[in-house]
């Protein structure tokens, strides 16, 4: 008798779920149906686009992996699009980002208990709340109050959606590959058509920039996702069995974005491409903080060389020959004799930042402010053909764009942030003892030092194609640091 109460009880159930998703859907046809006769009655065509939002709430309510997933495979394809001059986004994973922001945290409210506490108080997670938390201060101070806490929001649902939520959807290797992939078929894709746009061009430098749209805003933002998500091929190559379809594939890839990278024309690419050999050895044989010590040395002797007696004055540029060049040769050779218009405008701008700093070295001038402030603080020795900005782009460099815009202390925090992350990073790549995850760990150093090297040419971590990678990467070093510190304790037990 009771087995056949619970049979009916089940069956009630499983009716009562078929009533319901035969509703939504039925639902979702009709608001089609309407959604898309009112954008063409009304002319008003993102109308269109209100179906795309109630299936982002359904799977938001059912299944929020999916919707991560998709979030994932947005990255590569999303497209900016500006509604006036102070208001623009990021179409459509901007939006999905928010969404999933929300959900991570009624999903954290309901169910607490099955958040590790261990991963929000693990060192490199605490670092990246002390860079936030500093973002928070210093909006107040802010020139722009309005302008700092919009950028401060950005910053929230970047890393509540990528750090927070990748740790609790990322939790087994099917995870890793379910993600790669998502990210891998988009962009794979759009690499293919750019080259082939770029070679009907004649692959010519001087027009490097067409192909990349509407998808990537520049050649160095295209580059910089390239080179960012390289290292994923790499480790993905381990997954599969050798002569499988997949490995031919991944094999494939691997000269298909080397090539990407090159016909890019990026330098800062090329450099981060070059980084992965002496990264991966430093990784290796425990030498991350000898280099660590060794850059920050070498960094601060050529600060003080250069802001010694005003010494940067010495490699202004000429005027009337730093211009832009029309072949990669010329581009190449150009930059170190300082006549590329593209490098000395960075010096342009980096000189305004230095200056910028002195006014306000503490606290900085707030965050998204340093465009309206810095030709105030430009020197006009370092002007260049480009000097007026019509692309209304930053500091080129994060550094120095932390430092302007969060003083010295939001700088210092930032490189304490990066520190911890290489050296934690070679800690647990020596400590675990498993092979998939010592593979994991050392794509994710690599992946992190080629965003740190994208990001000594660009300021580009608050980009929809760079900043993911970042808050990905610390997300899951802490996750598996977690992972392999609660096996050893089940060993040694």
């Amino acid at each position: 008798m009771n087995k056949l109460l619970k049979l009916e009880n089940n069956f009630s159930l499983n009716r009562a779920i078929d009533k319901v998703q035969t509703g939504a859907f039925t639902f979702l046809g009709a608001a089609t149906i309407l959604s898309v006769l009112a954008a063409f009655f009304a002319e008003l065509y993102y109308l269109a686009l209100i179906p795309f939002g109630l299936i982002v709430v359904y799977l938001g309510i059912t299944n929020f992996r999916i919707l991560y997933y998709l979030l994932l495979f947005s990255i590569p394809i999303s497209i900016e699009f500006s509604f006036s001059n102070s208001l623009a986004t990021d179409l459509p994973d901007e939006p999905l980002m928010i969404g999933l922001m929300l959900i991570t945290f009624v999903f954290i409210f309901s169910n607490y208990k099955s958040i590790p506490t261990s991963f929000l108080t693990q060192v490199i997670v605490l670092a990246l709340v002390a860079h936030l938390f500093w973002i928070f201060v210093t909006s107040f101070t802010s020139i722009n109050v309005l302008v700092s806490f919009k950028i401060f929001a950005a910053k929230i649902w970047y890393a509540t959606t990528f750090c927070l939520l990748t740790a609790i959807v990322i939790k087994t290797k099917e995870d890793l590959k379910q993600a790669f992939w998502s990210i891998y078929i988009p962009l794979t894709l759009l690499i293919i058509q750019v080259i082939i746009r770029h070679g009907l061009l004649g692959f010519s430098f001087d027009e490097i920039n067409e192909p990349m749209t509407p998808f990537f805003r520049n050649h160095v933002n295209y580059a910089a996702i390239v080179s960012i998500f390289f290292p994923f091929i790499l480790l993905a190559r381990t997954w599969y069995e050798k002569k499988s379809i997949k490995i031919r594939l991944l094999n494939f890839s691997v000269l298909l974005y080397i090539a990407a990278i090159y016909l890019s024309y990026t330098r800062t690419c090329y450099l981060a491409l070059l980084a992965i050999v002496p990264c991966y050895y430093v990784v290796r044989f425990k030498l991350m903080k000898p280099a660590i010590t060794i850059f920050a040395m070498a960094i601060t002797t050529l600060m003080l060389f250069l802001f010694t007696n005003n010494n940067y004055l010495r490699f202004s540029p000429t005027f009337e020959q730093t211009i832009l060049h029309d072949g990669l040769g010329d581009h190449l050779s150009s930059t170190f004799e300082g006549k590329d218009v593209s490098s000395m405008e960075r010096v342009y701008r980096w000189v305004a930042a230095a200056r910028m700093f002195q006014d306000k070295p503490l606290l900085g001038f707030g965050s998204g402010t340093f465009y309206p402030t810095y030709k105030r603080y430009t020197v006009t020795s370092f002007e260049t053909y480009v000097s007026d900005n019509p692309e209304r782009s930053s500091a080129h460099n994060q550094a120095l764009l932390i430092l302007t815009e969060q003083g010295i202390i939001g700088l210092a925090i930032f490189l304490i942030l990066y520190a911890i992350i290489f050296i934690q990073g070679e800690k647990i790549y020596h400590r675990t003892k498993n092979e998939d995850s010592k593979r994991t760990i050392m794509m994710l150093i690599l992946m992190m030092a080629m965003v740190f090297v994208n990001l000594t040419l660009s300021d580009m971590l608050e980009s929809d194609k760079v900043g993911p990678f970042f808050f990905m990467g610390i997300a899951l070093l802490a996750a598996i640091d977690i992972r392999e510190r609660g096996l050893l304790k089940a060993e040694t037990k």
